[in-house]
């Protein structure tokens, strides 16, 4: 007999406590069950059960097998969904959310393309600065910078992001030049309106880490806003690269604290591990890492 068809119908005995439960669910007479097990049993050299007039229990045997037949049934399982999924031409709909500025300008430009590649796909994207709840809001998945703790969740590294501190020339005229990050506590350092201060973090050429608390009168819960303040000489920022390159390439924008480096942050392609087998959340994974490794910050 097929090993594992009789571990199958094993683990289905063990779950319905009896032969004719099984019988009737997979639609063979219990005669046949019996002899899946005696196979089994002889297989392995020993009783799967202790048999009473009124329960069967299973043997040291049997809980050993019971353990690895499930574990096998699992692994099976898995493989013949990955097989599926390969084959299988990804449908539905896609929701996810992203940060404001990323999302802006790195990833609605890709966006035709993944489309492009799977016509049967519709995508929602949702770009906001908070973090959504995957499961309660009814998201697939999410980008954002910071790692969760839930195992719950699965991130996926996509790309690590460099910030620049910068200022037009016109508030540098006005205010002074910062020499070192402890500078900043007397300048406007333009941030989000999440709370009065917030704190910016360097590493010098020491490889020291310094922070400082800063305050702006003015504070937007937006980077491209935040960015135009700062053309606009209301005070200091601290920008994705991507968004300010252009602007001190042409010389509208002057970098500072040049000894002194942001940190980096990671972006994250976050989905419930729950879903790790949904073919549309893996293939849209697949694609941002392709596709923002391999094409270079916008200037």
């Amino acid at each position: 007999m097929d090993r594992l068809t009789s571990m199958r119908i094993f683990t289905r005995v063990v779950e319905l406590g009896s032969y004719s439960a099984v019988a009737s669910e997979q639609g063979i007479s219990a005669q046949m069950v019996g002899k899946h097990m005696l196979g089994l049993e002889q297989w392995l050299g020993g009783k799967l059960f202790h048999k009473t007039t009124r329960q069967q229990t299973l043997t040291e045997l049997g809980q050993l097998f019971l353990a690895r037949c499930q574990r096998v049934l699992e692994e099976l399982a898995l493989t013949e969904s990955l097989t599926q999924n390969l084959l299988a031409e990804p449908a539905g709909r896609l929701r996810i959310a992203a940060p404001l500025s990323f999302g802006h300008h790195r990833l609605v430009p890709l966006l035709p393309a993944f489309l492009e590649r799977y016509p049967k796909l519709d995508l929602d994207l949702q770009l906001t600065p908070r973090w959504v709840d995957l499961v309660e809001e009814g998201f697939d998945a999410a980008i954002r910078t910071l790692r969760p703790q839930d195992e719950a969740l699965i991130a996926r590294p996509l790309l690590t992001q460099h910030y620049h501190l910068c200022a037009a020339p016109d508030y540098l005229a006005r205010h002074g030049v910062p020499r070192q990050p402890a500078d900043l506590a007397h300048h406007q350092c333009l941030h989000g309106n999440w709370g009065e201060h917030e704190r910016w973090q360097f590493v010098g050429e020491d490889g020291q880490n310094e922070e400082v608390r800063v305050a702006s009168r003015l504070r937007i819960n937006h980077w491209p806003a935040l960015l135009m303040a700062a053309l606009a000489g209301a005070g200091i920022t601290l920008q994705p690269a991507e968004q300010v390159q252009g602007h001190i390439a042409a010389g509208r924008l002057l970098p500072l604290l040049g000894h002194y480096q942001p940190p980096a942050k990671t972006l994250y392609f976050i989905y419930p591990a729950a879903r790790r087998q949904v073919l549309k959340i893996t293939l849209l994974g697949d694609f941002l890492a392709e596709s923002l490794q391999a094409k270079p910050e916008p200037e």
